[in-house]
């Protein structure tokens, strides 16, 4: 796979691997299939270093010790092993396939303490279900975690090397005029990242091939295997059940997730169960509800509403089964599927909004009332401490009820529209049979998503 598939993780491992003494051992999170051994092997390839690759899942002498929470006696028995030399400054260690042996990742913290001039990766598939376990704890402050995910819409676009579109979204401001051929293009590379997606092999099968048909044997083929890990997670499992929610999410997304729609003749307490474990499987992410009241906005999240978000817009089109060419000839992406795609596609750009580093969350807002029920899409609090609501929705201004019902409510000056659309500020002002709403609208389209942050202030 070229090296380009990952530019932004692999700028992010150089940072890492610069601080030298000062540097963790790095445990990279994530779904599988999004290229997390990939990435490492061309690191260390870039960065020139020998890269001692050790795959958990085998049998190795050296395991035995682990238990001694000694690094050096665990170098030296892998180095007697392979027979050769884990050399500091000029090796990387990377123990993929860490699920399999938990109790690695307690040794990791002593690397740190004892030998940080040794690199040290640690990765795995599944790994979030050894994780939640309640007799492991992770050795916190010891360990530099990266959260991984598909690739983001911009990096899409790096990958197939469309350096002018990235430039002209990197260097676009709000006081600039989009011209139409420009605008065009960027809804049209849209429209190509919800068919393909962010999984690496689609991406690299569609560079080498240029075939939408491959493409989808590809997400078909990732699809299957998701389904087939079910019989590799942990605890009591109900592989059928499984089965049928993760089949019936594309039918759940933009809507709050009821049990009982799912299938009316299970517990939903076993339905829970099967969604909880598709979440650490992280094929699927919750979207909570939050009151908005104040930040963090995780301090009022209600872990009994949310909606899902699927790990990639590309495999949920195939889940969908929807024809790639009607939704590339889409003029806006908003109608098409009643606009689920479009909610997926700005959910997934969000989700992954903040730094890696950070646990991914996203937050919705709803207020259910048979009088005057509303809800906003997603919310997000900028680096002023502002919440910001989020619609993503077509048609004019005064269609956006529930932007208007919370900015009044919260006393928000500031919300967001995501369209397919030019960008534009709006300075609402309307009189409602609840008083006056006041608040100022950015509407932006669909491609200017990741720059939402720089563009507020």
């Amino acid at each position: 796979m070229s090296t380009h598939l990952h530019r932004q993780c692999l700028q992010y491992f150089d940072e890492w691997y610069r601080r030298g003494k000062n540097r963790k051992p790095l445990l990279i999170r994530g779904a599988r299939q999004i290229g997390k051994t990939t990435a490492v092997r061309i690191f260390a390839e870039q960065a020139g270093l020998e890269l001692i690759e050790l795959n958990m899942e085998k049998v190795w002498s050296f395991t035995s010790q682990i238990d001694t929470n000694n690094p050096r006696k665990l170098i030296e028995a892998i180095e007697f092993e392979l027979n050769k030399d884990i050399k500091p400054e000029k090796s990387l260690l990377f123990f993929d396939e860490v699920q399999a042996i938990p109790h690695l990742l307690g040794i990791l913290r002593y690397f740190y303490e004892e030998m940080a001039d040794i690199a040290v990766i640690a990765t795995g598939s599944l790994l979030e279900f050894t994780l939640a376990e309640p007799d492991f704890s992770l050795p916190v402050g010891r360990i530099e975690l990266y959260h991984m995910g598909p690739f983001s819409f911009e990096e899409f676009i790096s990958a197939l090397d469309n350096k002018r579109a990235l430039a002209f979204i990197n260097n676009f401001s709000l006081d600039k005029v989009i011209p139409d051929v420009i605008h065009q293009q960027l809804n049209k590379l849209v429209r190509l990242y919800t068919i393909i997606g962010g999984m690496p092999e689609a991406i690299a099968i569609y560079r080498e091939s240029g075939s939408l048909r491959e493409v989808e044997r590809i997400k078909s083929n990732i699809i299957e295997t998701f389904i087939l890990d079910f019989n590799k997670y942990k605890g009591k499992i109900n592989t059928a059940l499984l089965r049928k929610v993760f089949d019936s999410l594309p039918a759940q997304l933009g809507k709050k997730v009821i049990y009982s729609h799912i299938d009316p003749h299970v517990r939903a307490k076993d339905v829970s169960s099967a969604v909880e474990q598709l979440c650490l499987a992280k094929v699927l992410s919750r979207v909570f509800h939050s009151s908005a009241n104040g930040i963090p906005l995780a301090a009022e999240k209600n872990e009994r509403y949310f909606k899902p978000l699927l790990l990639d817009i590309g495999l949920l089109l195939t889940q969908l089964r929807l024809n790639p060419m009607e939704t590339e000839n889409a003029e806006d992406l908003n109608l098409v599927n009643r606009g689920t795609l479009a909610e997926q596609f700005i959910g997934q750009q969000l989700f992954h909004l903040y730094p890696p580093y950070r646990d991914p969350e996203l937050y919705y807002w709803t207020r259910e009332s048979r009088a005057s029920s509303a809800e906003v899409d997603y919310l997000i609090a900028d680096g002023q401490g502002r919440i910001i609501p989020i619609e993503v929705k077509s048609g004019k201004t005064g269609s956006l009820r529930s932007l208007q019902t919370i900015t009044k409510e919260k006393g928000l000056s500031l919300a967001i529209r995501f369209n397919s659309d030019k960008p534009s500020i709006f300075n609402e002002k309307r009189i409602t049979p609840k008083g006056e709403v006041k608040y100022q609208l950015l509407s932006l389209p669909h491609y200017l998503v990741q720059q939402v942050e720089r563009l507020l202030p």
